[in-house]
């Protein structure tokens, strides 16, 4: 039986760290080399916001929202190949203001001389923030702090409107999420390497799901409603809290000719709310990553 020795190369982007582990010849690495790049991407509802209306992206009962803060942390990005021991690991976590994405998006780790082929199986964590935690691009100090302090994997802000009136929001929530299997809109997995090229692989955080009449577990057919929200301000004060979304039960701003919500149990507004948290992670844009767990 041949024995393998393992291959470790450190490769450094921006001071993060990225590992590249495996053996050659019989397990399926390639001579041909290639990159990949990862970077996260907004979905347009987080920048442009929700408007009301009846079509497919829109909010169909009169509110339209707004988003003012739009935090997440991301990290310990992973691929491997089902057909070989080859393994890509970038353990960092950062945090990022989503509303301030570059148009390239925030890179977040790049693997540099990988086997060209398929790397079947990608994933990557949307955790509760903790120490070492570190910010992107334009994300302030303040708002990495927020995260870490907090331990939050979420943080967002916002204000939703219907004609004169207006409920604003200010959620942070511990929502940790492990994303796994990640694949395009057409199922296929992972992501190619091209023999001296780069491939694009992006992370992509939605920004609508907590509008969703169901708990979105793979293509998203769903209606977008924002009700429950505005009810479930209890004191009349023009914020609902999170404290507010637990006191509502789910069956007073949730009727069942409108939601869906079985598979996960949803007892409050704040149950609703949290599990749709720990669906945000989509893969290249609307794809999806369909094994998901939850971290501490």
């Amino acid at each position: 039986m041949r024995m393998c020795g393992i291959r470790a190369q450190l490769l450094a982007l921006g001071g993060a760290a990225f590992f590249v582990v495996g053996c050659g010849g019989e397990d399926g690495a390639t001579s041909e080399k290639g990159s990949a790049q990862i970077f996260v991407e907004a979905e347009d509802t987080i920048p442009n916001g929700l408007a009301a209306g009846m079509g497919d992206e829109d909010i169909q009962d009169g509110w339209s929202v707004t988003y003012d803060h739009f935090l997440v942390a991301i990290g310990n990005i992973r691929a491997s190949r089902s057909d070989a021991t080859e393994t890509l690991s970038a353990p960092d976590v950062y945090v990022l203001d989503l509303k301030k994405v570059p148009a390239g998006g925030y890179v977040v780790a790049t693997f540099e001389d990988v086997s060209a082929t398929r790397w079947d199986r990608f994933g990557f964590d949307l955790p509760n923030a903790k120490p070492g935690a570190k910010g992107l691009g334009d994300t302030a100090e303040a708002d990495v702090a927020l995260l870490v302090d907090n331990g939050y994997s979420l943080y967002i802000a916002g204000t939703l409107s219907n004609g004169a009136t207006q409920k604003s929001f200010r959620w942070g929530l511990a929502a940790g999420t492990s994303y796994d299997d990640c694949a395009t809109e057409d199922g296929i997995p992972g992501f190619a390497v091209p023999a001296g090229g780069t491939v694009p692989v992006k992370p992509t955080i939605h920004g609508d799901h907590w509008f969703f009449n169901n708990i979105t577990a793979g293509a998203e057919v769903t209606a977008r409603y924002a009700q429950y929200i505005a009810d479930a301000d209890a004191n009349g004060d023009g914020e609902t809290t999170l404290d507010e979304l637990e006191q509502t039960k789910a069956a007073d701003v949730f009727p069942p000719d409108k939601y869906s919500l079985a598979g996960v149990p949803i007892e409050t507004a704040y149950d609703y709310v949290l599990a749709q948290a720990r669906t945000l992670g989509d893969y290249q844009g609307d794809g999806e990553c369909p094994t998901r767990k939850v971290l501490p």
